[in-house]
């Protein structure tokens, strides 16, 4: 499967600029919460009026044409394996189809803790 993603932030670097100096030159453009927003990748679209400013303020900012391929890139992303995609389309009744998860020499309960760093290096698990 394909996906697009936004790379705004490769572009930024590649170029010299922050999202800060992008979201400031395009003030009254594009809001400075979606530029971040843009910059972090954490959009799942963009509007085309969007894509337009930003990309007229980099051109701004630069000297240099800016098209939409120096801004999205096509993504393969891999279809889940079988199990997972049984996993994604269960439900509670055929949860009894799969073996137990071998956490090792791991406690599952305390994963999810805080981890934090001993005097001597050690790993440290919760309140140890």
């Amino acid at each position: 499967m394909r996906t697009v993603e936004f790379t705004l932030k490769h572009y930024l670097d590649t170029h010299g600029l922050s999202a800060y100096r992008l979201a400031q030159a395009a003030q009254g453009r594009v809001s400075r919460g979606t530029v971040y927003a843009l910059a972090r990748g954490s959009v799942a679209r963009v509007d085309l009026g969007t894509l337009g400013a930003v990309m007229t303020t980099l051109e701004e900012l630069t000297g240099h044409e800016v098209s939409p391929a120096d801004l999205l890139t096509a993504v393969t992303v891999t279809d889940p394996d079988s199990e997972a995609r049984a996993w994604l389309g269960s439900d509670a009744s055929r949860l009894g189809e799969f073996e137990p998860y071998d956490w090792g020499e791991a406690d599952p309960y305390t994963l999810g803790q805080p981890v934090r760093v001993g005097a001597d290096g050690q790993l440290l698990i919760g309140g140890e």
